[in-house]
């Protein structure tokens, strides 16, 4: 339904242009030429819609549509590798910047199911060929992010720093970002973590909830347990509904394990069982008798849990009191 809508909206404006740009006889063959190939594309007959396009083209000054409707009926008759190549002549042409942004995701949308080879081809060529700032960066975007999806996290970082050459300021700590995360794709964790350090101390607080989670990954996998825990304690604090809570929860109970910190790994695992499921549940039962036994092995402690009795041994015996509206 969108791609219908997209193209109706793109022949009104077609129309337009040629009504702009031809003589009059032109005009009415180029609009007669339209009508039948929005005909034949409702009735899915792609072959005949295409004849009619290329006539068009003959005649056409503005091509950018045409080219458009072309890499729709390929890509409707699953030909994802020409849909991709007039997708982008399409948008190379284009003049008209309300069109680009729109048409650079519907590209991306095909070129991510053609073969990475010929992927890589097509977008470095519409880079090279693109003429202004907003077709440049599309187009870099969507090659770093083939790159990304084919693991090569390196090459995506070049073309992210082209990029950060090109966009203004208010782009530039996202890119950052992406550089830092693709570093630890690649397990460069210092080289993330002196990317990470300054943009968690600038605390924006669009950005900080996913560099605290990232320079925990870093820190954690270089064994900088103080660091680490650092970061999620002010995740579990200041972000309770973080996507990632069970891993953040789980994270803080290792740490707090290695530090030999048992009670607030006790504590910390009551938490998680919270949220988890019965599997889960099972498994994290295990782990609380492998916590009291370390505490009851250290003869030089009190045994912390004496006054205590964790969440899910209440619910079992019901002694919990009944909630009340």
């Amino acid at each position: 339904m969108k791609a219908k809508i997209l193209i109706l909206l793109v022949i009104v404006f077609c129309i337009d242009l040629y009504a702009q740009n031809n003589s009059v006889s032109n005009i009415n063959d180029v609009k007669y030429n339209i009508k039948l190939i929005i005909f034949y594309i409702e009735k899915n007959e792609y072959e005949t819609a295409l004849e009619y396009i290329d006539k068009t083209l003959e005649e056409a000054i503005k091509k950018d549509s045409l080219f458009y409707l072309k890499g729709f009926i390929y890509k409707e008759n699953e030909d994802l590798l020409q849909a991709s190549e007039f997708f982008a002549k399409a948008i190379l042409y284009t003049s008209e910047k309300s069109l680009i942004n729109d048409w650079l995701a519907y590209f991306e949308e095909v070129i991510i199911q053609v073969s990475p080879l010929s992927a890589f081809d097509i977008v470095s060529a519409a880079v090279s060929k693109a003429q202004n700032t907003q077709k440049h960066v599309g187009f870099l975007n969507i090659l770093a992010r083939l790159y990304e999806s084919n693991q090569l996290y390196g090459e995506a970082n070049d073309v992210y720093r082209t990029i950060l050459q090109e966009n203004d300021e208010s782009e530039r700590y996202n890119l950052q970002i992406k550089i830092a995360t693709n570093k630890i794709f690649q397990k460069e964790y210092e080289k993330a973590l002196n990317i990470l350090e300054p943009l968690i101390a600038l605390d924006d607080s669009l950005y900080i909830e996913k560099l605290l989670f990232l320079d925990y990954i870093a820190n954690i996998s270089l064994e900088h347990y103080e660091d680490a825990k650092s970061s999620l304690l002010r995740l579990y604090l200041d972000f309770p509904q973080h996507p990632n809570r069970e891993e953040i929860l789980a994270g803080l109970v290792d740490t707090f394990l290695h530090q030999e910190q048992y009670l607030m790994s006790w504590y910390m695992l009551n938490e998680l069982f919270k949220i988890s499921d019965e599997v889960q549940r099972l498994k994290l039962q295990k782990d609380l008798k492998f916590i009291k036994q370390k505490v009851s092995d250290n003869s030089t402690l009190e045994d912390q849990f004496k006054y205590f009795k964790p969440i899910f041994e209440i619910e079992e015996h019901g002694l919990l009191p009944d909630n009340k509206e």
